[in-house]
């Protein structure tokens, strides 16, 4: 009789520690809540990522760490001081793109871990200079087609890979140890140097392009060089004079002379 009472004390002593120990589980899923971010600062960063970012909040994992991402990449160097403050760097995205920001407590068990949206996204902004692509006379060309020796032409061209502001930087033009003035102006990715005077035949033209920006303020890393020849006219035994000629305008012609100083010996 009194082992029977003994075996039933010892399994309502064992129910009864089940039933705590069901108890315990379930009260203790409140132990690792999810996180409950409220805010995030900076909210845009460069493109390259890096970005230092601070989300504020309530019940972050400071025993277990956090996980956070954006927009699916994984942020770096995830620091968590306090249950209400999380530090990270942004990774790497898309200049003009906006990321959602996602954050989870690494205690919870993998399968029930709930990620939780910072309520504001992440806009990742251009830090990508500008690159020349094309020029119009093309470096090392030759130009050898023309109608006037004197005025060749009075305008170049350089074409970026983005949208660029012309009122930055500068475009230098030389002829020999001459400057060439002018003005650049543009629009788009094209920028256009209008020189004051004609090019003309005879001469090598070099142009620098320096710390031309594009329209998120990021210059031109190095300066853009490139050169083009306007190739010399044959000489003439006979030249027929037009309208307005004058001595010292005939023989600075390069198919005359191509100095003026020799009008004397015209």
């Amino acid at each position: 009789m009194e082992e029977t009472n003994m075996n039933r004390f010892k399994g309502i002593a064992l129910t009864f520690s089940l039933v705590c120990v069901v108890v315990w589980l379930a009260g203790c899923a409140g132990c690792n809540p999810p996180p409950l971010p409220s805010g995030m600062t900076p909210t845009s960063g460069p493109e390259t990522g890096g970005t230092l970012v601070k989300i504020t909040g309530e019940d972050f994992d400071i025993k277990n760490g956090v996980i956070v991402t954006f927009d699916g990449k994984s942020a770096q160097n995830i620091n968590v001081p306090s249950e209400t403050q999380v530090t990270c760097e942004a990774p790497a995205g898309t200049a003009g793109q906006e990321a959602t920001v996602k954050i989870s407590n690494k205690g919870q068990p993998e399968d029930k871990r709930e990620q939780k949206t910072v309520p504001q996204k992440f806009a990742y902004t251009d830090a990508t200079p500008p690159e020349v692509t094309t020029t119009d006379p093309s470096g090392n060309e030759t130009i050898s087609e023309y109608e006037d020796s004197m005025q060749v032409m009075n305008s170049l061209s350089i074409t970026f890979n983005e949208a660029v502001n012309a009122g930055t930087g500068s475009v230098f033009v030389t002829s020999g140890t001459s400057e060439i003035s002018g003005k650049a102006t543009g629009s788009g990715n094209t920028i256009t140097f209008a020189a004051d005077e004609y090019m003309t035949a005879g001469n090598v033209y070099s142009i620098t392009v320096s710390s031309i920006e594009d329209t998120a303020g990021n210059a031109l890393t190095t300066p853009y060089k490139f050169s083009f020849t306007i190739q010399a006219p044959d000489k003439v035994k006979f030249y027929k004079v037009r309208p307005g000629d004058t001595l010292p305008a005939i023989a600075s012609r390069p198919e005359v002379y191509g100095n003026s100083d020799r009008q004397y010996q015209l």
